[in-house]
């Protein structure tokens, strides 16, 4: 990972990024990130083995700390001659996902890809481009209600801009908490909703009243309670098989005018701001750890027959779609979501087994919207050190 700011917004802290962005009173700082490998600290490793640490090798029946480095020098576990081999747990031989572990959703987490620091390997696919480091940022804020302000504050600002140049205003929305977010907007002076255009990043095929659907949660929090024309939300159709669903999905948005939804060089459409929720297991939309539609590149819209989560049957915009975005917002906030925000930002994986880190504008610009307690797993302060990140345990 190279080329990841870091900003705090309301956070008093003592733990700073070590080199400060460009300098402004009224400024956050912002810090860079470099690419490389640690290890995992010998009582990780031996938990992962299954050694009892409070007996290895005859030692005192004392627990070892999570890391070595908070004991002094003379105090620090002599490890040299640990070599408690437990009875095997798997008669059949190791999983093949040894190293790695589950992720709230009970799917796989990545297994690392690291040799160790600066050895070998396979340049990873999930590397921030160092020219762009000003179109990746970490927006810390001291609790959601401030993030959900703040990412209100951040459509509203896209919106009069894109209005102001060509007289419409493209947002694509996922569901969860921040369509409430967006719905403080409603009644916001300098909103202009009624040149607005609402898309759907991902979509359950169920019927619009259905609890599952996001056109609902979005009709609650959002649509009904501001004036934007009913022909410019652009919902799934009802009541299709889910492959044509899609194919129809697709359909209406290659039906817009260029001047509502422009094209790039490679034909794919420009939205100007893409809401993303992230997943337990990593995924954004409806782009599921290691499944097919991660790699598809000749379809703006997908189908999905399987979904790991229910319900089984989804659409969701391709990653070439979704990287072609103007602005993209990852919202990602409370403590529930601390662990896969951390693995996502500071864990290297294999490419496709954490979806949001393939999340990376071809031409736009990304940023993460965390609270402090959906942050509090990384370590930002070290996000420069060469030695350290990016982790690959």
């Amino acid at each position: 990972m190279t080329a990841l700011a870091f900003v705090r917004f309301g956070v008093s802290c003592a733990a700073q990024p070590r080199k400060a962005g460009r300098k402004a009173a009224t400024k956050p700082q912002t810090g860079r990130v470099s690419a490389s490998g640690n290890g995992a600290s010998i009582a990780d490793l031996a938990r992962e083995n299954g050694a009892n640490l409070k007996t290895l090798n005859g030692t005192r029946s004392e627990s070892l700390p999570e890391s070595s480095e908070e004991l002094g020098q003379d105090q620090k576990p002599a490890v040299s001659r640990i070599n408690y081999i437990p009875k095997s747990r798997w008669p059949k031989g190791i999983p093949p996902v040894m190293g790695a572990h589950l992720m709230p959703s009970g799917e796989v987490a990545p297994i690392s890809t690291s040799k160790g620091a600066g050895v070998g390997g396979v340049p990873h696919k999930f590397m921030y481009p160092k020219e762009d480091k000003e179109n990746y940022q970490v927006l810390q804020f001291a609790s959601q209600a401030a993030g959900s302000q703040g990412l209100a504050t951040y459509v509203q600002q896209i919106s009069e801009a894109a209005i102001k140049e060509r007289g419409a205003f493209t947002l694509v929305l996922s569901g969860g908490s921040l369509l409430k977010a967006i719905g403080q907007l409603v009644g916001s002076p300098g909103v202009d909703f009624s040149k607005w255009h609402v898309f759907f990043v991902d979509e359950r095929n169920v019927p619009h009243s259905h609890s599952d659907s996001n056109y609902k949660g979005a009709d609650e929090a959002l649509l009904s309670k501001a004036n934007i024309p009913r022909e410019q939300v652009h919902a799934i159709r009802e009541n299709l098989p889910v492959a044509e669903a899609a194919t129809e999905y697709a359909g209406q948005l290659l039906r817009l005018d260029k001047t509502v939804l422009p094209r790039n060089a490679e034909g794919l459409p420009i939205f100007d701001a893409m809401l993303l929720g992230l997943g337990p297991d990593g995924h954004v939309a409806s782009l599921f750890p290691n499944r097919s539609q991660i790699a598809a590149t000749d379809s703006w819209v997908l189908p999905v027959e399987n979904s790991p989560k229910p319900p089984p049957e989804r659409i969701t915009m391709s990653l070439p779609v979704i990287n072609s975005a103007k602005e993209i917002a990852l919202v990602a906030m409370g403590e529930g979501k601390a662990e896969i925000v951390q693995r996502v930002l500071e864990v290297q994986s294999l490419p496709g087994a954490l979806p949001a880190q393939l999340v990376q504008p071809s031409s736009g610009s990304l940023k993460w919207f965390l609270d402090i307690a959906s942050a509090q797993n990384l370590a930002m302060h070290k996000w420069d050190s060469t030695k350290d990140f990016p982790r690959s345990t």
